[in-house]
């Protein structure tokens, strides 16, 4: 097999068909740096998107963590298929001001969930290094930071934001790491705390199934006080206040 000109191992490959073929749609695979992903393509970019998923891929890597790249999109695609929960937006002043910015905090909260359903098929398909690989490089990210200087932490999106960041390193470091980060941000007390709530709730209620990570999600909402900016969209039903979701858990 081979995507995008490289070459894939075999038993990639086979894992790859068998994601592949339990989907509904077929999967193109795009490259992420082509300036004709953009609309306006065409040849084979034009068509009806109904019609297949399409996977961009970064060039330059390695071809295992190639490999493992193409597998967390497949796998992405495969929690959407079987019914994982979505984020919506909620008609907030924010989101008017600043669309972009909600958008970036909602990626960050749909991600820290789903991601993790996502890294534990990686792990059972044997790639576990290209996990510890992209855990090891999220660890250093933040650790490097730690002399900047976090601003406008009284506004609570402000907070939330720089909060879950932490959250998403926090998942995957183990005592000596979690040491290192309490001293290099023990100027960011409240900070700490709320990641490190998140990071014990998501490691105690493990979002593998669609309800689950809408029970994570739901969490990490009200963790954050963010039910003024989201709502979680499952099974066709919106859950869309703290009220709800209580019932929801119930």
């Amino acid at each position: 097999m081979k995507i995008l000109d490289t070459e894939i191992s075999d038993k990639a490959a086979m894992q790859i068909e068998a994601v592949c073929e339990s989907l509904q749609r077929p999967v193109r695979y795009l490259p992420a740096e082509d300036p004709q992903n953009g609309a306006g393509a065409d040849d084979a970019r034009s068509g009806d998107p109904t019609e297949y998923y399409t996977v961009y891929l970064p060039s330059g890597l390695a071809r295992r963590m190639f490999e493992a790249n193409i597998l967390y999109e497949l796998y992405h695609i495969r929690q959407f298929e079987t019914g994982f929960p979505t984020l919506g937006y909620k008609d907030s002043p924010l989101f008017s001001e600043d669309r972009d910015f909600v958008g970036e905090l909602g990626s960050l909260i749909f991600t820290a969930v789903l991601d993790l359903d996502v890294y534990d098929s990686l792990c059972k398909c044997r790639y576990n290094d290209a996990v510890r690989w992209f855990a090891g490089n999220i660890y250093e990210g933040l650790t490097s930071a730690a002399s900047y200087s976090f601003d406008n932490l009284d506004d609570k999106y402000n907070f939330a934001h720089l909060a879950v960041t932490f959250t998403k390193v926090l998942y995957h470091t183990d005592d000596e790491q979690d040491k290192k980060i309490r001293e290099l941000f023990a100027d960011y007390p409240l900070i700490l705390e709320r990641s490190f709530e998140a990071r014990d709730m998501l490691r105690a209620n493990s979002p593998d199934a669609p309800v689950s990570a809408a029970a994570a999600m739901g969490r990490m909402l009200g963790i954050f006080d963010l039910w003024d900016l989201f709502y979680i969209r499952i099974s066709g039903r919106k859950i869309r206040t703290k009220s709800e979701f209580d019932t929801f858990l119930t």
